[in-house]
């Protein structure tokens, strides 16, 4: 059985407790990617992740040589000028980074596009806000059918690459948000099922100690299955026919927000487009 990843913040103390774990490192600033990098490394676990939040545009960041072969996940508001971004894109382009933007700015849609095209992984974050389903859909078709050759744009790619007409598919892994594969840990070692509830102080562990057995831990399994419940609670997202690549994630306060029914349906529809076109060697 593999074990959960780790997504914890860059603590010495805390990773000088912790040994032979995948890890996704979480740190403050650019500037401490390298070394925490160097400690995870150091510190006998195996760095998966380092996940950064910057409040200024993608565009103020200066992409450091060192920072080749570190794979990251680098969260920011906006592209901005992309006359600055172009002068890096070499660099951009060859460091293992997925930029991710929050779709509620319809500008990081086509910001995604215009770096996607440019060979640049970018994922899109989902808040409360309802986004542009319009220019979502057009963003997700190019994302799945487009011929012209692109870097993943997620998470449209994952559902994509992952779908099974007789399975569903789970595409919170690609924020670090799916506990079959990822538990949240603060400073202070506690567990959580996901960033969110971490921030709200809602702990499944104490410790570490879970990852023994985390399948005898209540919590963690309710986590787990959590969205059987929207069966036994009679939800409004399992009459969706898109339910099986969604899960219910486009809701807020239990409720669906507007129009994502009509948007993940049609997103179903692309992707069962996408693989009819691979099977007859279209694409």
């Amino acid at each position: 059985m593999k074990l959960p990843s780790l997504v914890c913040p860059y603590n010495q103390a805390l990773l000088d407790q912790i040994k032979g774990h995948d890890i996704a490192i979480k740190v403050n600033h650019p500037s401490d990617i390298s070394p925490a990098t160097a400690y995870v490394r150091s510190s006998g676990n195996s760095l998966i992740n380092v996940i950064v939040e910057i409040e200024k545009p993608l565009n103020t960041i200066y992409f450091q040589e060192d920072w080749e072969g570190i794979p990251m996940a680098l969260f920011a508001p906006e592209m901005g000028n992309f006359r600055d971004i172009f002068k890096q894109i070499h660099k951009i382009r060859d460091l293992k980074v997925h930029v991710y933007f929050p779709v509620e700015n319809d500008e990081n849609l086509a910001s995604s596009h215009i770096l996607a095209s440019l060979g640049i992984t970018c994922c899109l974050t989902f808040g409360e806000k309802k986004p542009n389903w319009d220019a979502l859909s057009d963003l997700m078709t190019y994302a799945v059918l487009g011929s012209v050759p692109h870097a993943p744009i997620e998470p449209f790619h994952h559902i994509a690459y992952h779908y099974n007409p007789g399975n569903y598919v789970d595409w919170g892994s690609v924020y670090f948000d799916d506990p079959k594969e990822f538990l949240h840990m603060d400073s202070r070692g506690r567990v959580a099922l996901s960033h969110h509830e971490l921030l709200n102080g809602s702990f499944i562990a104490e410790d570490i100690s879970i990852l023994k057995d985390p399948f005898a831990n209540t919590g963690y399994m309710e986590g787990i299955n959590a969205w059987r419940q929207c069966f036994l609670s009679d939800h409004p997202c399992i009459t969706c026919e898109g339910w099986k690549i969604c899960l219910g994630k486009f809701t807020v306060n239990d409720k669906p927000i507007e129009g994502c029914s009509t948007f993940i349906t049609e997103m179903l529809a692309v992707i069962e487009q996408y693989w009819a076109e691979r099977e007859q060697g279209r694409l």
